[in-house]
């Protein structure tokens, strides 16, 4: 169970980042992308959260290794990206160099989806489904 909940809560979490990360570039000229935009990707932190929590748990039952393959050091690191990203996205509104922060903010932002695609490729590998 705990690993199904891994699974569908990792599926959700990346589909929400994409969906905010395509709100930030194709809707960038309608006033409320913003509000979207942050919407997804908070809740995609979230889920992303859960989904950590629920591998955990799972691995734990099994008496294996938590950190023991390069999908959860890819996952983790994507997970420790996205919330740096946050933190930034956050950040940019009241920094004094505020292009040089928005640009971290965006290019880490895309390297973190690029991880989370990543882990979810290598964690596929892992259940032999491709």
């Amino acid at each position: 169970m705990f690993f199904t909940l891994h699974i569908l809560l990792m599926i959700t979490a990346t589909t929400g980042i994409i969906a905010g990360v395509s709100a930030a570039m194709f809707f960038r000229k309608k006033k409320y992308w913003l509000k979207i935009h942050k919407y997804f990707n908070s809740f995609s932190l979230l889920a992303v959260s859960a989904g950590i929590i629920m591998a955990f748990i799972y691995v734990s039952g099994t008496n294996g290794e938590h950190i023991d393959g390069l999908h959860q050091i890819v996952g983790l690191t994507a997970f420790n990206f996205a919330i740096a990203t946050l933190l930034l996205g956050l950040y940019q509104f009241k920094a004094k160099n505020k292009p040089a922060v928005r640009t971290t903010h965006r290019w880490l932002g895309r390297f973190s989806l690029l991880m989370f695609l990543t882990a979810i490729t290598l964690g596929l590998m892992l259940i032999n489904i491709i």
